[in-house]
């Protein structure tokens, strides 16, 4: 079944209240080299860029991040240098759990942000981030997926994960749709911050200064 055709069976929103940079955490799980291989979903090379521009995103926003990593020690590996570039003085959590959700200590620093809409990519679509994503919406946070800052390693299989997690409730998205929404306002005070991240990762489209807000022109 093509996650287009999925209808919806318990959409809920628990916090009415849009997706903003003042209620909302970024969530970055098991982003490692030792995943990409397997990525049949997505290109690759598309796939870290939006993975990055989710991070340049947090960044600029200045938005509570919380990094994980799975058995970094192993064939997973460390997680892409470009994101602990952008966050050199965050702790990464590293797990033995394949479940992020699971882990103690990752729990409690995504409770310490005291966010309760959760943005959140994983590099694996159909573990790395279904498991979390499904378990944080049992609890009552709001779950944003975003799905082409993530991969899997076939069609069907990401397809199975996006009909399981709408059924708990989590949100599906984009990193652009998630950019948009907590750009808000064209002329408001995160113009600067998202043009810089579209100028950088939105390929084909240029975001240009007009009355000195956000509007994308195509190439």
């Amino acid at each position: 079944m093509s996650s287009t055709n999925v209808p919806s069976t318990n959409i809920h929103t628990p916090y009415p209240d849009r997706l903003s940079v003042d209620n909302a955490a970024m969530l970055l799980i098991d982003h490692q080299e030792g995943f990409f291989a397997g990525i049949k979903s997505i290109d690759t090379a598309e796939l870290r860029n939006n993975i990055i521009a989710l991070g340049k995103l947090a960044k600029a926003l200045n938005m509570p991040t919380v990094l994980t990593s799975s058995f970094a020690q192993g064939i997973n590996g460390s997680i892409i240098p470009e994101l602990l570039e952008l966050f050199p003085d965050l702790p990464v959590i590293n797990r033995h759990l394949v479940n992020a959700w699971a882990d103690p200590d990752y729990v409690a620093a995504v409770k310490a942000t005291g966010r309760k809409k959760l943005i959140m990519s994983a590099l694996t679509t159909d573990v790395c981030l279904v498991f979390p994503a499904v378990d944080a919406a049992k609890e009552g946070f709001e779950v944003y997926a975003v799905l082409d800052a993530s991969g899997a390693w076939s069609k069907r299989a990401e397809d199975a994960c996006i009909l399981r997690m709408n059924n708990a409730g989590v949100i599906m998205t984009t990193w652009v749709s998630v950019a948009a929404e907590l750009l808000h306002d064209h002329l408001g005070p995160y113009k600067q911050p998202v043009q810089g991240v579209f100028n950088e990762h939105l390929f084909g489209y240029s975001a240009e200064g007009k009355q000195d807000g956000v509007v994308l022109q195509p190439v």
